[in-house]
């Protein structure tokens, strides 16, 4: 029985090499894929080569084979991990390195070379490794981290300092990982990345916060550390716990919730939302905190933002300020300024409208009166009876405009929450035929989902007036366009109206555009009522409107509320 007979799967591939063997060739391979009948896999790894008779004859062959099918396996699955490891680590800039101890070879990725400042074909070992590390504490840690994980397989990550081939101290974080298999470590591998920019900002930081503690501590103002995620108050100074006849262990660690008034809360928690939203860049608003007795001071506070170096909020610092009597005078004057206003503008009102507009509708009552006592043909009776009806109607409309001026002064609004965009549509549909008439372009750019807070009523009135005014004064010659925006802003809302329309000369009118009975344009159907009843209704809501206008260019409306 020969070789062939003990191991029949054999191929004639086999055959061929074993004949040039007995003509004294030697070959080999270190690891090749055998593929059995079965189907089953093995790597072997082997080698064949004659034997000699003492006369130096080729007398046989001697063959060598190891099953090496665990090994390979094993390197192969290391091979696909080291790839994936690499491309991460070459996407974000982070170095990786690899002791392989099936081959006791030490590899470094180009990104670990460039952090270590060394050429590219530089070729490392274990040792020269370690001595890039700072002499001292960071060598001596590195080395027991590195021992440790290959005898334990243990992971580590650590934050050390190196000094570059270049003689660069930089910071580094190495990430230590280890293979072991049958209680021996394979491969130990991980990542390699220069933090030294991090660990200066936060060097820098601490220190910034040292000089903040010692100004917050000396401070004359109240200031509190709140955390802006809970609102739990992590450090106060003096000044504040003077202010609210507080002990500083009275604040730390509880929520300024518990010592704002239970109305002012939604405003402040709003207020922070919006400034971890970046909604604004600073906290700043009024409100009342409780002191020690129960009772409520008036204060203002001004907040500011602080963030790591991941834009992740830390801290909210706030300055609080005691302005009790200020706000007491303040509502004072206010309520006497307010009241005062309102009592004059009612006045002049009033005073216009009796002394022009009822003293005309009177003086042309007397003289067509008179007439209709004097003629005697019947027919110019008529005429006069005609002319008195239309003076009636006149006078009806100046009575029934001077009852919405009474009523915008003296009725008490409620201001409810909703949605802009379907006020403006439901507007929009009742001028329908108006807007289809004059073929004029209407885009709303407003969310769905957009809120404001107002009189329904109000607002109706306003967008009414805003576009049929924008469809009155139209250019004839091009097509008019009209846009409807509304964004927040401020913590309140803004409201743009713009049309191309023939606009109004700003430098002659600008100082009347809001004023009762003030027109511009010289149609024959304005009444001058429209805008003044807008911007009174706007006030009366609490908020603000101001006109941009370029004659022959267009007009820019902007409402907040």
């Amino acid at each position: 029985m020969n070789h062939y007979d003990l191991f029949p799967e054999i191929g004639q591939e086999w055959r061929d090499k074993h004949q040039q063997v007995l003509k004294g060739s030697y070959e080999s391979n270190p690891a090749e894929l055998f593929v059995r009948h079965d189907g089953t896999e093995q790597w072997i790894k082997w080698s064949v080569g004659p034997t000699y008779d003492d006369d130096g004859n080729i007398n046989g062959m001697v063959m060598s084979s190891e099953d090496i099918t665990e090994t390979m396996e094993i390197k192969m699955k290391i091979d696909r991990e080291h790839q994936l490891l690499l491309d991460a680590s070459n996407k974000a800039k982070i170095g990786s390195w690899e002791m392989n101890y099936l081959t006791n070879e030490l590899y470094w990725s180009d990104v670990t070379k460039m952090i270590h400042e060394v050429d590219m074909d530089y070729v490392p070992d274990v040792s020269t490794g370690i001595e890039f590390y700072k002499p001292g504490y960071n060598q001596k840690k590195i080395t027991k981290l590195f021992t440790d994980s290959n005898a334990t397989g243990n992971s580590y990550d650590v934050e050390l300092q190196i000094i570059t081939a270049k003689g660069n101290e930089r910071w580094v974080r190495s990430v230590i990982k280890a293979d072991m298999e049958h209680g021996k470590c394979i491969r130990q591998y991980g990542t390699f990345e220069d933090i030294t920019e991090r660990v200066l900002i936060n060097l820098k930081y601490k220190q910034a916060v040292k000089r903040f503690h010692d100004g917050f501590q000396a401070s004359g103002v109240g200031m509190l550390v709140i955390d802006p995620l809970t609102l739990k108050i992590k450090d106060s100074n003096p000044s504040i716990s003077k202010m609210l006849d507080l002990d500083k262990s009275n604040l730390v660690k509880t929520s300024l919730e518990n010592h704002v008034r239970k109305e002012d809360f939604p405003g402040l928690f709003q207020a922070v939302a919006d400034l971890l939203s970046e909604q604004s860049n600073h906290l700043i608003l009024d409100l009342n905190l409780k002191k020690s007795t129960g009772r409520y001071v008036s204060c203002s506070l001004m907040g500011t933002l602080l963030e790591d170096e991941y834009g992740n909020p830390v801290d909210l610092i706030v300055q609080i300020l005691d302005v009790s009597e200020v706000k007491k005078k303040e509502l004072e004057l206010q309520s006497s300024t307010q009241q005062i206003k309102k009592q004059n503008e009612r006045l002049l009102n009033f005073a216009h409208i009796v002394s022009h507009n009822l003293r005309s509708h009177s003086s042309n009552f007397e003289v067509l009166l008179q007439l209709y006592v004097q003629e005697t043909l019947e027919e110019d009776k008529e005429n006069i009876i005609k002319l008195l009806k239309a003076s009636s109607s006149q006078l009806s409309e100046t009575i029934n405009h001077l009852n919405d001026v009474v009523a915008v002064n003296i009725e008490k609004i409620e201001l409810t929450r909703m949605f802009l965009k379907e006020n403006i549509f439901n507007v929009m549909e009742n001028i329908s035929s108006e807007i289809a008439k004059h073929d004029i372009s209407v885009d709303v750019d407003i969310d769905d989902d957009f809120i404001i807070v107002a009189s329904p009523a109000y607002m109706e009135s306003i967008i009414l007036n805003l576009l049929t005014n924008s469809i009155k004064y139209r250019k004839k010659d091009v097509p008019a366009h009209i846009r409807i925006s509304a964004f927040k802003h401020k913590n309140k809302c803004r409201i743009i109206f713009e049309d191309n329309g023939i606009g109004i000369d700003m430098k002659q009118h600008g100082h009347k555009v809001f004023g009762m009975y003030k027109t511009f344009h010289g149609n024959k159907d304005a009444r001058g009522i429209g805008l003044y009843m807008t911007k009174n209704q706007v006030e009366a809501m609490g908020g603000t409107i101001r006109v941009q206008s370029t004659k022959d260019v267009g007009t820019i409306f902007k409402i907040t509320l």
